[in-house]
C-alpha cells in the first residue's frame, strides 16, 4: 500500500522585463497542469482505461493556451507518443524545443480530437508596479543559472531579500499571481525590498551538469552561493543590508550560503534543526500517526524503516542494492517514492545522502547573522516548532540575543492560511477538502518586514 508522508519537499508546479546576459535561451513552455484520469472520468468520457493526463488548468500565454486546450480535456498522445499516465506529459514536454511543431491527441467531452501548433517559449514575468530584471549567474564549467531580480521602480540602492526555495526542481520563473511564493515576493517588493531568486542548475532556463533531478546537493549549494555573491555586487542593492529567506530545505541552504558570503540576516521557515537521518525517522513515526496511520502499524513499519534509513543515509548504500531486500524494497517504494531508477522523492538518491553530511551547526555559527526562525502552526512537514527553536537556541548560544523565534498562527508549510493543525488535519479527511480554498497569509509579510526593518537600524 502506498504511504503518504509530507517532508520538507515542496514542488510548486506551473510551469516590461529587462534581460541581462545572452548565454541562456528561453525554455519551451507547455503551460498545463495535469493529474491522473479517474475511473469515473474514464467511464463518462468512454475512455478505454485510465491512461492519459487530465487537464486541470491551462496557463495563459502558454503553448497549451495557443493550442486552445481546455480544462477537462484528456491528453492521450503527444506527437504520436502514447500518454500512459499523467507524469508522461511533463517528461515529454522536457524534450520540446521552442518553435517546433506540436500535435496533441485529446479526448474532449467524450470525443476524440487533435490540436496542432508550435511550441511557445516561456513568457517573461512583467509587473506594472515593479522593475523585473532577468539575469544570469555564472557557474562552474562555463554554465549559467537564470536569476530574476524584482525591485521597486526607480533608482537607488535597496535592501535585498534572496528567496531560497526548497527541495524540488520546479522553476520560480514567472510564477502565477496566486502562487504563495509569488505573493510573498511581490508583497516584499511593495514594501521597498529588492527580491532576488534563481532557478537551480538544470531547472528552468538554468544550465547544469545534468538535469536538476540528477544533480547532487553540493552543485545546488555552489550555485546559490554564486548567486548571493552576484547579488551583493548589484548596483541597485545595498550590500550591507542583504537578507536570506530560506523556505523548507532552503532554510538549511541559507546558513550554508551565509557562512561563505556574509549577510545581514537569515529568515527561515518550515525547517528541521536536526540531521536528516533523525528528521526522517521522526517523519515516518510521528507524522504518520499525526496523519491518521494506526500506531501499531507505524511501530511495525519502523522495524524496517530504521535499519533501512541507517544503511541508506549513514552507510551510503545505493537504493538498487537495498532493494534486493524485499522488505526494504516495499518501504522504498511505498514510503520514499523510489522509482527503481535511482530517484527518491523526485531527486537523485545522492542528493538525499548529501543532506545527512551537511555541517549545519557550524554553518549557523559561522554565518554570525541576525536570525528569525518561523514555525507555521499547521506546518505538517516541519512536524512541530522544535526545529525552529533549536536553531534559535544554537545561534543565541554563540551570539546572545541575535536569534528570534516566531510562531505564525493558522499557517501551513506553503504560507497558506488553513486553520489550526487540528482543523487542517480534520479538513484533509473530509469532503470539505475539495472545496476549501486557502489563501496566502499576509501576516507572514508583516512579520518578516517588521523584523528586517528593525535589523536595518543595526550594525
Amino acid at each position: 500500500m502506498k504511504i503518504t508522508v509530507s517532508l520538507l519537499f515542496v514542488c510548486w508546479l506551473c510551469a516590461c522585463s529587462s534581460v541581462w546576459g545572452q548565454h541562456l535561451q528561453r525554455r519551451p513552455f507547455l503551460g498545463v497542469q495535469v493529474s491522473a484520469v479517474s475511473d469515473s472520468l474514464a467511464k463518462s468520457d468512454k475512455l478505454p482505461g485510465t491512461q492519459g493526463a487530465f487537464v486541470r488548468r491551462v496557463i495563459p500565454n502558454s503553448t497549451a493556451a495557443a493550442l486552445k486546450l481546455q480544462a477537462g480535456d484528456v491528453i492521450v498522445r503527444v506527437n504520436g507518443t502514447p500518454v500512459n499516465n499523467f507524469m508522461d506529459v511533463p517528461a515529454l514536454a522536457r524534450q520540446f524545443r521552442t518553435g517546433e511543431p506540436l500535435a496533441l491527441d485529446l479526448t474532449r467531452k467524450g470525443r476524440r480530437t487533435t490540436v496542432k501548433g508550435k511550441v511557445q517559449p516561456m513568457p517573461f514575468e512583467t509587473d506594472p508596479n515593479a522593475d523585473v530584471r532577468y539575469g544570469e549567474v555564472p557557474l562552474a564549467d562555463n554554465r549559467y543559472a537564470r536569476s530574476i531580480l524584482k525591485k521597486p521602480k526607480g533608482k537607488g540602492r535597496f535592501p535585498a531579500v534572496f528567496f531560497v526555495q526548497g527541495y524540488g526542481c520546479s522553476s520560480l520563473d514567472n510564477l502565477p499571481a496566486e502562487d504563495p511564493q509569488r505573493q510573498l515576493i511581490d508583497e516584499l517588493v511593495a514594501r521597498g525590498y529588492a527580491v532576488f531568486r534563481m532557478d537551480k542548475p538544470g531547472s528552468g532556463d538554468s544550465q547544469g551538469s545534468k538535469p536538476c533531478t540528477e544533480i547532487g546537493y553540493q552543485e545546488e549549494l555552489e550555485a546559490f552561493t554564486a548567486g548571493l555573491k552576484l547579488l551583493k555586487q548589484d548596483p541597485s542593492v545595498d550590500p550591507d543590508n542583504v537578507f536570506l529567506f530560506g523556505h523548507s530545505l532552503g532554510g538549511n541552504t541559507a546558513p550554508l550560503m551565509a557562512a561563505r558570503e556574509k549577510v545581514k540576516g537569515l529568515m527561515v521557515y518550515g525547517i528541521t534543526g536536526k540531521p536528516w537521518f533523525e528528521y526522517l525517522l521522526e517523519v515516518y513515526r510521528d507524522q504518520r500517526t499525526l496523519l491518521g496511520t494506526d500506531y501499531v502499524q507505524v511501530d511495525q513499519d519502523m522495524r524496517t524503516v530504521v535499519p533501512l534509513l541507517y544503511e541508506f543515509m549513514i552507510q551510503k548504500k545505493k537504493p538498487e542494492e537495498l532493494a534486493q531486500n524485499p522488505n526494504y524494497r516495499a518501504a522504498l517504494e511505498n514510503i520514499m517514492d523510489y522509482d527503481g531508477q535511482g530517484h527518491l522523492y523526485g531527486r537523485h538518491y545522492t542528493f538525499l545522502q548529501d543532506l545527512q553530511d551537511l555541517p549545519m551547526n557550524e554553518a549557523w555559527r559561522d554565518a554570525n547573522a541576525y536570525t528569525l526562525a518561523i514555525y507555521g502552526e499547521a506546518d505538517v512537514p516541519a512536524l512541530d516548532p522544535e526545529g525552529a527553536q533549536l536553531v534559535v537556541n544554537l545561534v543565541n548560544s554563540y551570539y546572545p540575543g541575535k536569534a528570534t523565534y516566531a510562531f505564525l498562527p493558522r499557517t501551513d508549510h506553503g504560507f497558506m492560511e488553513v486553520g489550526t493543525m487540528e482543523e487542517y488535519l480534520k479538513r484533509r479527511e473530509s469532503a470539505e477538502s475539495d472545496t476549501f480554498q486557502p489563501r496566502f497569509n499576509p501576516k507572514l509579510v508583516d512579520l518578516v518586514d517588521n523584523w528586517m526593518k528593525d535589523k536595518l537600524k543595526r550594525a
